[in-house]
């Protein structure tokens, strides 16, 4: 809807769309059934995946083929 993406929340049992929305412009997300939020998409991966946001950053730089250097 406009610039957010509105879905359920894949990390709990949420049976209505529309408490958890990913910006789409600015990266910022929040469920605001639990108060759970954050700014980028390396602290979504990070909380989607419930692993450290340094990990959630090397899972994408892998995700996208990005090497060292």
């Amino acid at each position: 809807v406009g610039s957010e993406y509105i879905s359920r929340n894949p990390t709990r049992s949420d049976r209505n769309s529309g408490s958890f929305k990913v910006n789409i412009r600015n990266g910022r997300w929040a469920d605001f059934a639990t108060g759970d939020c954050g700014g980028d998409i390396i602290s979504l991966v990070a909380y989607l995946e419930n692993i450290s946001q340094v990990s959630a950053a090397s899972l994408l730089k892998q995700i996208l083929g990005l090497k060292n250097g």
